[in-house]
């Protein structure tokens, strides 16, 4: 019997932190493809978190801290509507 994929919704925090991205992004008028290749991701990656459909993990999240020049604290701290 195949196993049943689990659709989950995504968390706030996700949905909160890809709001900031874009928004950090826009800010210094960098596409999502630029920060994409400083960070050596996927743009397609880096759209789904923008979108907060895919959650970061640890090291993800220190790549695009350093893609934007900030640290990974820096990247968090936001505050969820």
């Amino acid at each position: 019997m195949a196993k049943k994929q689990r659709i989950t919704q995504p968390s706030e925090f996700c949905l909160e932190l890809g709001k900031h991205l874009r928004a950090l992004r826009k800010s210094k008028d960098l596409s999502i493809e630029e920060i994409a290749y400083k960070a050596n991701i996927d743009a397609q990656n880096l759209r789904k978190y923008e979108l907060g459909k895919q959650e970061m993990k640890i090291g993800m999240l220190k790549r695009i801290a350093d893609a934007f020049e900030i640290t990974p604290s820096e990247l968090i701290d936001f505050k969820i509507n």
